[in-house]
């Protein structure tokens, strides 16, 4: 597989990975609301190191799609 093809997927796997987390953590404020909590704090982390990885991976330093904030 050729260099580009690599990129591409595995961009495709952390966007994949960042809307997982967001997900959870959007869920777990629904259900929970944002009073803190450790639960919340993990939430919080891995959906900020996805991100994190997102903006790490992405050719140009720059997510490929505009990111919000949770909530």
């Amino acid at each position: 597989m050729s260099s580009p093809a690599k990129r591409a997927d595995r961009l495709t796997q952390v966007r994949a990975q960042v809307d997982y987390h967001h997900q959870r953590l959007v869920l777990h404020q629904r259900l929970h609301g944002s009073r803190p909590s450790a639960r919340l704090a993990e939430l919080e982390h891995a959906y900020l190191t996805a991100r994190d990885r997102l903006a790490g991976a992405s050719s140009d330093g720059t997510p490929a799609r505009p990111l919000s904030p949770p909530g």
